[in-house]
């Protein structure tokens, strides 16, 4: 019989949006600061989040001028996100949440105003930091079927199943700038703070649940869910901890087998796979 300890658990996010997520405004020829490598659009405030990876696109489908040596109508890069609502480009994660000048694209001042569309479009996981705990329940909802007709009974008639959660968390929301160990691949629990006031994209995540972890025989929840409510507690002599409720979206998968993170991506196109293969993907330019 075998035992297993509760520290083995994680959970992992992945930052997506409610529907196409579309925020729409105009980039102006004065809105890009081509030394600085910032610019900025009309977007609503908690609209965009650091760290969150964005595709970039012309409404009229004409070359975006913004990144430099891009020509294409479109394309999709991480943004960092400054207090005054400026943001900066980065070709991965890691950099964007730190938000240094010198990993930042390159921008190119526009010839002309472009209407443009933004959109979160992120397809990695990355792992929770400083999580305590966490907790996940199903259940099946029972159904009233005698007012259903025949055709709907088959349907409804072994009821609904949704789940809810919690997370506790140590709260943080920056790194710090002299420690030579910070792991920059791992969201912030702050996050979720901001994510819950997202209006115009939802405060949707992807989750990963991790019960038991091994590399070849792992057991892990994956769902939609949406971010309810985020508390703080403030106690004297003790850290600030932070408290996330959700509940789940649509189908709810309990599975077990190898790790989903074992298959290395090798690029943002092709994912090797473990068998040697390689299986191709569409993305936009980047």
């Amino acid at each position: 019989m075998s035992v297993y300890l509760g520290e083995s658990g994680c959970v992992e996010i992945q930052r997506t949006a409610v529907g196409s997520g579309f925020i729409s405004g105009t980039l102006e020829i004065a809105d890009v600061d081509q030394n600085a490598k910032r610019f900025s659009f009309d977007f609503p405030v908690s609209a965009l989040i650091t760290g969150d990876r964005i595709e970039i696109a012309t409404q009229d489908k004409s070359n975006l001028e913004l990144v430099k040596d891009h020509d294409y109508p479109d394309g999709l890069w991480y943004c960092h996100v400054d207090q005054t609502g400026g943001l900066r480009l980065y070709r991965t994660f890691a950099d964007a949440v730190n938000g240094q000048y010198d990993p930042a694209i390159e921008l190119v001042t526009p010839t002309k105003a472009q209407p443009i569309f933004v959109r979160n479009r992120d397809d990695d996981f990355n792992p929770l930091a400083q999580i305590q705990e966490y907790e996940i329940t199903t259940n099946r909802e029972a159904v009233d079927l005698t007012v259903l007709g025949d055709s709907f009974r088959e349907q409804y008639a072994n009821g609904l199943i949704s789940g809810q959660g919690s997370i506790q968390c140590l709260w943080e929301y920056k790194y710090g700038l002299c420690d030579s160990t910070v792991d920059y691949s791992k969201e912030l629990p702050n996050y979720f703070a901001q994510l819950v006031l997202r209006l115009e994209q939802g405060s949707l995540f992807k989750g990963r649940f991790y019960l038991h972890e091994q590399l070849n025989q792992a057991v892990w929840y994956t769902a939609d869910c949406v971010v309810t409510n985020v508390g703080f507690a403030f106690s004297p002599a003790s850290v600030v901890r932070t408290s996330i409720d959700f509940v789940t979206t649509g189908p709810i998968q309990l599975l077990i087998g190898q790790l989903p993170t074992y298959i290395l991506q090798e690029d943002r196109y092709d994912i090797l796979l473990e068998d040697g293969g390689r299986l191709e993907q569409e993305e936009p330019r980047p």
